[in-house]
């Protein structure tokens, strides 16, 4: 929790809007000056465009002294943060080029998250519907062999019983049918003996 809130505070310490620096050299480009713009015209100028110089007075000194640093500004006369300052045209294109790569660089790095987070909710809508498909491949599975529980099966004594009667049936069919009798043979005639006649007896 302590984090959270010095991490809120360090986020509400940042100042909103255009920095310190880009304000000043907005107002020297206003000012028009080729030999240079003094502290008290920058000063006006700023007040001019919105800015509270009383409140920010020493952050204005001390912009001036890091643009001077920096290469972004040229003190034409004076130390510090007094005297007169210009741009300087070349190392502030150079330093407004640099600036621009890194603002491209961080819209890359956004797009490339946006595009990853895209990507993750694909792949779990994805995942999610895979897993419904595959419940009610589950539950269809679960409801026919449900099914086939349920349908009785033919009892084994009642298969018996229904193969008997077949054969019963069979049976009676088979008495049914007129029997055929064998055709009588003709009797066997019997051999005749020839009678042998008595010869006559000689006188």
């Amino acid at each position: 929790m302590a984090t959270e809130v010095t991490e809120q505070k360090k986020k509400s310490s940042k100042p909103n809007g255009p920095k310190t620096i880009d304000l000043i050299k907005k107002a020297i480009v206003d000012l028009k000056e080729p030999k240079g713009s003094s502290v008290a015209a920058i000063k006006k100028q700023l007040t001019a465009m919105g800015v509270d110089v009383q409140k920010k007075n020493t952050i204005i000194n001390k912009a001036l002294k890091k643009g001077v640093t920096d290469g972004v500004l040229k003190q034409t006369k004076g130390t510090g943060a007094s005297g007169t300052f210009k741009l300087d045209t070349t190392k502030a294109l150079a330093a407004e080029k640099a600036k621009a790569k890194k603002t491209k660089a961080a819209e890359r790095k956004r797009a490339a998250k946006e595009k990853a987070k895209v990507k993750k909710a694909e792949a779990k809508a994805k995942m999610a519907a895979k897993k419904a498909a595959a419940k009610k491949k589950d539950a269809a599975k679960k409801k026919s062999a449900a099914k086939k529980k349920k349908t009785p099966a033919k009892p084994q004594k009642a298969v018996k019983a229904s193969k008997t009667v077949k054969k019963a049936a069979k049976k009676t069919a088979a008495k049914k049918k007129p029997v055929k009798k064998p055709a009588k043979k003709p009797a066997a005639k019997k051999p005749v003996k020839k009678v042998q006649k008595k010869k006559p007896a000689k006188k």
